[in-house]
C-alpha cells in the first residue's frame, strides 16, 4: 500500500504541476483523498481528451468507470481488462503512464474512509458519464461547438462543476463543526467555483482546444455578434472575436467571484483549506486579466498565461494575508480592476441544477452498438 500512496505522491507533480502546488499545504486524511480523487478525474479526463480515438470508443471507456469505481466486487474482475483497452488511448506520457497504472490509485482509494469514498466515487461517476454524454454530440467531421452559455455551463459542471461538489463534501467531512450559514454558503457557491476554474482554461487554451475539434466558445456567442463560427478567430475578425471572449470572461469572473464567497466561508483558523483554495482563485484570477482585450490569446504562436513571478508572488503573499477577510477582499478586488470588465451577473445554481435533471446519463444514442 505504501507503494502504491508513494505512486500517486510522485504522479501528481507529473500531470498537474498547478494542483500539486496547492495540495501540498494539506495534511492528514483529506490530503490522501483529494490526491486520489484529483489522480481519478485525470484519468477520466485522459481518455476524454485524446484526440486520436474514436467518441464512440471513449464513451464506452468513460460509461465502465462509475462500475469500476463503486462497485469493488465488478472492479476486481473487470478492471485489468479495462485498463488494457486503454492502450488505444493517446496523451501525454505521463497521462498514459498513469492510465496503465490505473490499479494502484484504486488500491489507496480502498483505503480511504467510508464516508470520502462515498464522496469521490458519486462525483466521478457523474463526471465520467458527463464526459460521455457530451462525446455524442462530438462531429469528427467537422469544428464541435456547443450550442449556448446554457450548454456551456452543463459541460462546466460535468468537468469541474462535481470537483467542486466533491471537494466541499470532503471540507466538510474535515470541519464536522461548521455553522450552518458557512456551510450553506460553501454548498450555494461550490459548483461556481469549479465552473469559473473551468472557464478560465477555456478561454486560455482556445486555439489548443479547437486544433482538437472542440470549440467551448459557444455558437450563439458567436454569431450573436455578427460573425460566422469560421470568421471568429481570425485576423479579419479579431475585434469581434476579443469582444466575444471579453463576454466569457465577465461571465468567468462572476463564478470567481462566488469562488472567493466559498473561500472566506472557510474559517480563518483552517488556514491549509484556505490556502488550498487562494492559490488557484488567485491564479485564475490573474489570468483573467492578462486574457482580457488581449489579441495574442487568438494567435497560436503566443500562448497567453500569466508569468512565472505572478505566480510566486500569490504563492508569497497570500499566506500572509489567508487569515485576513478584508485583505483576501483587498487583494482579489485589486486585481479585479485590472481585468477592467463590467460587473458580471449572478450565478442561478438552481436554474442549472433543473436543466441538469432533464438530462438522462443512461441514454446514450447507439450505445449497444459502441465498438
Amino acid at each position: 500500500m505504501q507503494d502504491d500512496w508513494d505512486f500517486c505522491v510522485k504522479t501528481l507533480p507529473k500531470v498537474s504541476r498547478t494542483f500539486a502546488l496547492n495540495i501540498s499545504v494539506l495534511r492528514g486524511p483529506i490530503l490522501k483523498s483529494i490526491n486520489v480523487a484529483y489522480l481519478f478525474c485525470r484519468i477520466v479526463d485522459t481518455v476524454e481528451d485524446a484526440p486520436k480515438l474514436d467518441p464512440k470508443i471513449k464513451i464506452r471507456l468513460l460509461l465502465e468507470f462509475p462500475r469500476l469505481i463503486q462497485d469493488r466486487a465488478h472492479r476486481e474482475t473487470n478492471l485489468s481488462q479495462w485498463i488494457k483497452d486503454c492502450e488505444i488511448v493517446d496523451g501525454s506520457p505521463n497521462d498514459l503512464a498513469l492510465l496503465a497504472q490505473t490499479e494502484r490509485v484504486f488500491n489507496v482509494f480502498d483505503s480511504l474512509g467510508v464516508d470520502h469514498k462515498e464522496c469521490i466515487a458519486a462525483a466521478v461517476s457523474k463526471m465520467a458519464e458527463g464526459m460521455a454524454y457530451f462525446q455524442t454530440k462530438f462531429d469528427c467531421a467537422q469544428l464541435t461547438l456547443l450550442e449556448d452559455l446554457n450548454e456551456l455551463e452543463e459541460y462546466c459542471y460535468f468537468v469541474a462543476g462535481v470537483v467542486g461538489e466533491m471537494l466541499c463534501g470532503l471540507f466538510l467531512l474535515d470541519m464536522p463543526g461548521l455553522g450552518a450559514d458557512a456551510k450553506n454558503t460553501m454548498q450555494r457557491t461550490a459548483v461556481s467555483f469549479g465552473l469559473g476554474l473551468q472557464m478560465t482554461n477555456i478561454s486560455k487554451d482556445l486555439v489548443a482546444d479547437r486544433a482538437r475539434g472542440w470549440s467551448y466558445i459557444p455558437r450563439s456567442l458567436i454569431t450573436g455578434c455578427g460573425i460566422s463560427v469560421e470568421e471568429f478567430g481570425s485576423s479579419a475578425s479579431a475585434e469581434t472575436s476579443l469582444i466575444i471572449l471579453e463576454k466569457l470572461l465577465n461571465k468567468t469572473l462572476g463564478h470567481l467571484k462566488d469562488a472567493l464567497e466559498f473561500t472566506l466561508a472557510i474559517p480563518r483558523h483552517k488556514i491549509s483549506l484556505r490556502l488550498f483554495c487562494i492559490w488557484p482563485l488567485w491564479m485564475a484570477m490573474e489570468t483573467v486579466a492578462v486574457l482580457h482585450n488581449n489579441k495574442d490569446l487568438l494567435n497560436s504562436d503566443a500562448p497567453v498565461k500569466i508569468s512565472r513571478r505572478t505566480v510566486r508572488k500569490i504563492l508569497r503573499r497570500t499566506p500572509l494575508m489567508c487569515c485576513s477577510d478584508s485583505l483576501l477582499n483587498w487583494s482579489f478586488n485589486d486585481i479585479m480592476k485590472r481585468s477592467a470588465l463590467d460587473d458580471p451577473s449572478t450565478f442561478d445554481l438552481d436554474q442549472l441544477k433543473e436543466r441538469l435533471g432533464k438530462i438522462s446519463l443512461n441514454d446514450f444514442p447507439n450505445n449497444s452498438k459502441v465498438a
